[in-house]
């Protein structure tokens, strides 16, 4: 078995995390593998976060509904470890000048105090450290710099927070003999939370798995994103600590200095991965406004993992890969890494997500008041999958509390991964690299996708994804095929949708 700890490191690390979790649902890191993923932000309301939490819970109850069906989607274990405020371990004080106690620091020590002064301005010593680092490397070094072993690892009893409950299952994992163990970190190094947390942790994990003997048989490995977007001043009021976009080259070079000469033994494996076409956001400091619609290069890092298993024997030395693209002006298929598989697994699961949110889930719907016979009769590969007499002959009713809940879950899965790959393939100036897919409203923390709201029917699949040449990929043939040759025996909604992605995907 494979298992995965999937570690999102401050705002653009959590965006990566929507790029595994939506690879890891397709099936795309392997049928025995488990993903565990945890969200570290000092920034607890901050808007990337919240938006990955509410497609990893969406995720999770697909994957604990449809597990057990026929083909790999949602078939691999995902398991949430939670937020982790590294900030709320180090102090209770929410800025510099609380967390290192200035008045005490100056009294007995002057020359620290003298030397903190130095170091942080007035104005960074008291600013608000809720909303994050603030895309201050030093901000963020000094504070995770707190974080004693003792800490990570916890007290022997009581509550455990993320990292202290990921660690223990890594141990379990080790005790178990679980032989391809791979902790994967993800986040930018030209930000404030990512460059001075992935490091730290990274060399305190090292050095816990050194001190119980387990470090050679667990993979270090990080998807570190260099700068591939930029903003403007925030229109925050009177904010005078905030991101820069003119630091982010500075802040790179120094982050790579610092692993260069610092984080050997830390990993065993680097990529680098950024973008010189630079994505411009609305700039927020911190909080729920903090929402940037996702991007090709946090595919890219969640591409990486396949990488580090496939080289999981090559231990002893931290190694870098990279990857470089066709063309400046576009992005093809070519271009990705493992393309014939990921363009076969993306496609599928595209196809998937927009066939049952724009029809399958519908008709579902108009199944339950027209009446399952009447509805059958427009339909004839309904019958294959649900009762027409009410559950009389062993398969489930439509209009079922279970089958209804069911359709909800996986037309909410689809409408987020839909709204996450549609961001990805337009994040290459605005235009897109690889399917063509409807502007959906991405979920803000205050309003939720409702699955009973009314939306078009679809019938169309051929003109989903570019450069594929199938003219009659249309629904109508599916739902032939569905009722000429049904797939499994399973039945209901699960049975259906295992059926509808395995015709929409060839053999898997």
């Amino acid at each position: 078995m494979k298992k995965i700890y999937a570690i999102g490191v401050g705002g653009s690390g959590s965006k990566c995390l929507e790029s595994v979790i939506s690879l890891h649902s397709l099936g795309f890191y392997g049928q025995d593998t488990v993903l565990g993923v945890l969200l570290v932000d000092a920034d607890a309301s901050n808007g990337n976060s919240q938006r990955t939490n509410i497609l990893l819970d969406r995720t999770i109850k697909a994957h604990d509904t449809f597990k057990n069906g026929s083909t790999q989607l949602f078939k691999s274990e995902l398991i949430n470890y939670g937020n982790w405020n590294p900030l709320a371990d180090v102090s209770n004080a929410t800025n510099l000048e609380g967390i290192f106690n200035k008045p005490a620091l100056q009294y007995q020590t002057p020359a620290l105090g003298k030397l903190f002064d130095a170091l942080y301005s007035p104005e960074e010593q008291v600013a608000d450290l809720g909303v994050g680092f603030r895309g201050r490397p030093p901000i963020g070094s000094i504070v995770m710099s707190r974080l004693e072993l003792e800490i990570a690892r916890g007290p022997g009893g009581g509550a455990r927070n993320g990292w202290q409950r990921l660690y223990a299952s890594i141990q379990d994992d080790l005790g178990a003999g679980n032989n391809q163990v791979i902790v994967h970190f993800f986040g930018s190094i030209f930000g404030g939370t990512g460059a001075s947390g992935i490091p730290t942790l990274a060399k305190l994990l090292a050095n816990q798995l050194t001190d119980q003997g387990l470090r050679a048989n667990v993979r270090i490995n990080a998807s570190l994103l260099l700068p591939y977007f930029g903003f403007e001043k925030p229109d925050d009021g009177n904010q005078t600590v905030y991101a820069e976009t003119r630091f982010f080259a500075l802040n790179t070079q120094a982050a790579l200095q610092y692993l260069t000469e610092q984080a050997h033994g830390s990993f065993d494996r680097i990529y680098l991965i950024g973008d010189h076409d630079k994505k411009q956001y609305r700039s927020f400091t911190g909080g729920t406004n903090q929402r940037n619609d996702a991007h090709f290069v946090e595919l890219y890092a969640g591409l990486a993992i396949n990488h580090g298993f496939q080289n999981f024997g090559n231990h002893g030395e931290s190694k870098g890969s990279y990857i470089s693209r066709t063309s400046s002006e576009r992005l093809i298929w070519d271009d990705l890494p493992d393309a014939d598989q990921t363009w076969q697994q993306l496609s599928q699961g595209v196809k998937f997500a927009y066939a049952w949110l724009y029809n399958f889930s519908l008709e579902l719907q108009d199944a339950k008041p027209l009446g399952s016979s009447n509805f059958a009769k427009g339909a004839p590969w309904f019958q294959y999958y649900f009762s027409l007499r009410g559950g009389e002959d062993g398969k489930p009713d439509v209009s079922s509390n279970d089958e209804v809940e069911r359709n909800k879950i996986l037309t909410f899965w689809s409408y987020y991964f839909l709204v996450w790959i549609e961001q990805i393939s337009t994040s290459h100036r605005g235009v897109g690299i690889w399917f063509r897919l409807p502007k959906l409203d991405a979920t803000t923390v205050s309003k939720e996708f409702n699955p009973d709201a009314p939306r078009p029917y679809h019938e169309r699949l051929d003109e989903l994804v570019i450069d594929e040449n199938r003219p009659l990929d249309c629904l109508d043939s599916i739902k032939n095929d569905l009722a000429d040759q049904k797939l499994s025996n399973q039945c209901g909604v699960i049975g259906l949708a295992h059926n509808l992605f395995q015709l929409l995907g060839g053999s898997n």
